[in-house]
């Protein structure tokens, strides 16, 4: 597919979903975008052992080393509007508590879709929107912290954790796959039932999110994406992803920020 990329394998999924794995990519979820462009169709995936340019939230660098991360992005091409598009990280975020729980870590969401164990990440959700002759597309990537070591755990500058640091272990190539498909298997079962009818599985779904999320009824401090700091506590989470915090004054709808968990 990538002729400047070196080729693993292919895994063909149920559904027409197809999985294909690299060594190296200069960023799984920009090289979605480009097959998206081109008119690929939806459950199209890609993997990789190392990004040489990843992208993290609010303009982060993800930072990896080859075979320390589990890195995985998916084509997907919402039926439903553009405003409830937040349902698709939902349901990824959601899979991937639940696939970390079935290896025995137990794991919780901060809001909008950092996997912590603890207070420490595990795992962080870029979502990417476009849009093509066919219409709106969401490119969604996960990069899931697998073998980094205290050194390379202290070189990111906020607090984080690997599984293999957790269970007491290197996660091998093999695990790392099946996490993998795991992971992947149940987001394409959560996604295509939103897809199917999505006022009835959405309801479902954001209720799994909340039963999960460690930043709901939590003090947090959020700083907008224009530099203002609010603190106060959080409600709820709206339909569409939005955060509600309690001020002083009033009830306030946050859509972006930064959230610190000041406690529970």
């Amino acid at each position: 597919m990538f002729p400047d990329m070196d080729y693993l394998s292919q895994v063909q999924l149920e559904s027409g979903w197809q999985l294909q794995r690299y060594s190296t990519v200069d960023s799984t979820n920009l090289r979605l975008a480009q097959l998206a462009r081109h008119g690929t169709q939806e459950g199209f995936c890609i993997s990789t052992d190392h990004q040489s340019a990843g992208k993290g939230r609010l303009g982060r660098i993800w930072q990896d080393s080859p075979g320390k991360s589990l890195l995985l992005s998916i084509l997907c091409r919402p039926q439903f509007k553009l405003e409830d598009f937040f349902a698709v990280t939902c349901a990824l975020s959601v899979s991937a508590v639940e696939a970390i729980d079935a290896l025995g870590v137990q794991g919780s969401i901060k809001w909008p879709n950092d996997v912590l164990v603890g207070m420490e990440k595990l795992a962080g959700i870029l979502a990417e929107s476009g849009e093509d002759s066919s219409g709106r597309y969401l490119v969604v990537g996960i990069g899931v912290n697998l073998n980094q070591n205290f050194e390379d755990l202290a070189s990111l500058k906020r607090p984080a954790v690997s599984l293999g640091a957790l269970l007491g272990r290197e996660i091998s190539a093999s695990e790392r796959e099946s996490l993998e498909l795991d992971l992947l298997n149940r987001f394409r079962t959560r996604y295509l039932s939103i897809q199917d009818n999505f006022s009835y599985h959405f309801a479902e779904l954001l209720a799994a999110y909340r039963s999960r999320c460690s930043t709901l009824n939590s003090f947090v401090r959020v700083v907008l994406n224009d530099g203002e700091s609010i603190s106060g506590n959080v409600l709820d989470i709206s339909n569409q992803g939005h955060l509600l915090v309690e001020l002083d004054t009033c009830i306030r709808s946050i859509s972006a920020g930064e959230v610190e968990h000041l406690y529970r």
